[in-house]
């Protein structure tokens, strides 16, 4: 025995989840929740027992995973990494959730990143940005100018689109999203960490 298993990090994840027909699509340029949610498992010899094999709903985002391995070496990410070291969610969990992300901006475009405008349509897939909160998320189709409001908490499929609701928690929650997103949006493009 080396001993090699008790001192290595093991991460096992993917890049992206994959739509099979849910939404009627296919593929994973999409924040649906069947396209963004990836396996994620920790291994870490610097876990305290009480949290192994337990499970962890913040927000991690696969540009936290190189600040997370270089941070297990020893090393500091380069300046321009936008992610965060996951481990703090374990190794300082107080500390952590109070200032974990609670949100996040996803876009998919190969277009100019304020409007999409010159993205290509490869196999008929449009633009889009959004807002994800553990509540509700807000998405942009920046080529077609629509947008759509799901409340997570009631509708976790995303199957009820809000956006038109006249409730006036769906305004102030549409109202909400759509200024943390606008802030959301210039914060992740001018490439700072998230």
């Amino acid at each position: 025995a080396q001993g090699v298993y008790d001192n290595t990090l093991l991460v096992f994840t993917t890049d992206n989840g994959n739509m099979h027909g849910e939404h009627g699509l296919g593929e994973k340029w999409y924040p649906f929740e069947e396209s963004i949610r990836v396996p994620l498992v920790i291994q870490d010899p610097r876990m305290p027992d009480f949290l192994k094999g337990t499970r962890n709903d913040d927000f991690t985002l696969n540009v936290d995973l190189a600040p997370t391995l270089l941070a297990a070496a020893g090393l500091s990410p380069s300046s321009f990494m936008q992610g965060r070291d996951i481990a703090q969610l374990y190794l300082n969990p107080q500390h952590a959730k109070k200032s974990w992300r609670q949100d996040f901006f996803y876009e998919w475009t190969q277009g100019n990143a304020v409007d999409a405008i010159g993205h290509n349509v490869y196999y008929h897939i449009p633009a889009v940005f959004a807002l994800i909160r553990k509540d509700y998320k807000y998405f942009y189709w920046p080529q077609t100018k629509y947008e759509q409001l799901f409340r997570i908490e009631t509708d976790s499929y995303e199957e009820n689109d809000i956006l038109n609701s006249t409730a006036q928690t769906t305004k102030q929650a549409l109202q909400i999203m759509k200024a943390r997103y606008v802030f959301l949006k210039r914060w992740a493009q001018s490439g700072k960490p998230v």
